[in-house]
């Protein structure tokens, strides 16, 4: 039994350190990006949940540490001024978007050539192509879209060349409903997953 528990233990300690990895390396790809086009990064936050720790850095960038340490997010200025004009060029925001995805896919890449390596251990290969296989599904599942997701800002920022721009208010709730919805169908999934686990297939 405690030798159960104890690989169990493991396992989750194991998902929580690759779901942390995965989700700063796919955000730092967005921060990489942002400082390389010098677009200014207002926020900084690492986790999810209430507000543990706050600092307003030398930029005044200001840095958040939240209570549950999975994941980061960063904010930037929105890309108009107040008065409509552009504060920077589409391309730019794209590039920004994409960068998240595209450092996801890069280093499931990078993680599943180190998994090939036959002189490393057993666990190590076995958490090097989890890790990788959670990355390229973050990274793939971002660029669906749907606002919210990566994906659903180039959406967005694709109909704003065609000259359909949403306001600043309308696109700010747009991302706020996507969000929900994509939580939503991650709960589904996860409830329909155990019903099959459970019902369907014992």
């Amino acid at each position: 039994m405690h030798f159960v528990m104890a690989n169990v233990t493991l396992l989750l300690a194991g998902f929580m350190v690759a779901l942390i990895v995965t989700t700063l390396v796919h955000e730092l790809g967005h921060l990489a990006a942002a400082r390389l086009l010098r677009i200014p990064v207002r926020r900084i936050a690492v986790g999810i949940g209430p507000v543990f720790w706050r600092r307003t850095l030398n930029d005044d960038a200001e840095f958040v540490l939240r209570a549950i340490p999975t994941g980061m997010a960063i904010g930037v200025p929105g890309r108009r001024n107040p008065d409509g004009s552009s504060r920077r060029p589409i391309r730019h925001d794209v590039v920004v978007a994409a960068a998240g995805p595209a450092m996801s896919l890069l280093f499931a890449a990078v993680l599943w050539g180190l998994a090939q390596m036959s002189f490393l251990p057993i666990w190590s290969h076995f958490w090097l192509t989890s890790t990788a296989l959670l990355s390229a599904f973050l990274g793939i599942t971002n660029l669906i879209p749907v606002p919210g997701l990566d994906g659903g800002h180039l959406l967005l920022l694709g109909a704003a060349g065609l000259g359909l721009q949403l306001s600043p208010e309308r696109e700010m709730r747009a991302h706020h409903v996507g969000v929900r919805l994509v939580t939503l169908a991650c709960l589904a999934a996860l409830l329909m997953s155990l019903v099959l686990r459970f019902w369907v297939l014992r």
